[in-house]
């Protein structure tokens, strides 16, 4: 089940999930890929590639670790499905699978991907060999199995009709999904009038709309609080522009000031400038309560406008009055 491509799918991971895939470079020995799980608000990840040692052990390192631990909390446990893509056929394709709980005191999990001397073997169809940058392709799907965190969520099952919360079955790129028209038309009419045709396709929404992301959207749209970061804030923000969801305009703003897992802060300034939104520096700036908290927030001053530094240097004068 997890060796399957979530992409294009419904997700029934209601407790929380990240499948996507990498490219790694066959010249690299290791290279750290950070990524978030949208459920869980107060953990940051991170996954290392490790070819190290794989001549030794002819197997490719996969672990996954907590970049940003949080302060107290249970456990949480993660099952991880792994497939290196070979291109002539997927039956060659290699698979890997784990499950571990992380706690307080274990952080680390470890996957051994067997076939080392088959990824790299040039013959075997794993990467192009006549590509000017030659990668193989690592697909991964990170599951929560269980969580006994302070601040997670649980999604909605947009799959299953609860009468409490559904009104209206509506087909959406192909699946069959429970929603409710009442919150919905409370938010945007122009995705109410979509929902009471019921049935959503790919054309009608921004231009590489993947469903994982209009779930998500949903998810929000519903009320479910979900952790954004730099990879899928501007698709958010598209889905809102285009949908005309003002809510969701402010949630995205709202993280963003917060601050995004793999955006710095500059380039923050350069996303709400794209957008026209005036107000995020000023917002930001306004949660410094003193030097300390202005200097972790990590302006580079090099890189700014200078209408951004002038409100940095005026807050600056407002915390040492």
């Amino acid at each position: 089940m997890l060796h399957q491509d979530y992409i294009g799918k419904p997700n029934p991971f209601l407790l929380g999930s990240n499948c996507r895939y990498v490219n790694f470079p066959i010249e690299k020995k290791r290279i750290t890929y950070f990524f978030c799980i949208p459920t869980i608000h107060n953990v940051n990840w991170e996954f290392t590639v490790d070819t190290t040692k794989s001549e030794e052990t002819n197997s490719v390192k996969f672990s996954v670790s907590q970049k940003k631990k949080p302060k107290a909390y249970g456990s949480i446990e993660l099952e991880v499905g792994l497939v290196v893509e070979n291109l002539e056929s997927s039956e060659h394709s290699i698979r890997a699978i784990g499950r571990y709980e992380f706690t307080k005191d274990t952080n680390k999990m470890i996957i051994d991907i067997p076939g080392y001397d088959r990824i790299y073997d040039g013959k075997q169809g794993f990467f192009d060999e006549k590509a000017e940058e030659k990668t193989f392709k690592i697909r991964y799907n990170i599951v929560v199995k269980s969580s006994r965190l302070y601040d997670s969520v649980e999604l909605f099952d947009f799959y299953h009709f609860d009468s409490t919360i559904f009104d209206v079955e509506v087909n959406v790129f192909g699946h069959q999904m429970f929603l409710s028209k009442k919150l919905i038309s409370l938010q945007s009419p122009h995705l109410y009038r979509m929902i009471e045709s019921q049935n959503i396709n790919y054309s009608d929404l921004p231009t590489g709309c993947f469903f994982h992301i209009f779930h998500d959207f949903l998810q929000i749209i519903h009320g479910i609080d979900l952790q954004l970061d730099n990879e899928n804030i501007s698709e958010f923000l598209e889905l809102a522009y285009h949908l005309e969801v003002p809510r969701v305009t402010e949630y995205c703003k709202r993280q963003m000031i917060r601050g995004l897992d793999g955006m710095t802060t500059n380039q923050m300034v350069e996303l709400a400038e794209k957008w026209s939104f005036w107000d995020i520096v000023p917002r930001k700036l306004a949660q410094a309560h003193c030097l300390a908290d202005l200097k972790a927030q990590e302006w580079d001053l090099d890189e700014l406008e200078r209408d951004v530094i002038d409100q940095i240097t005026r807050r600056l004068f407002e915390l040492n009055c």
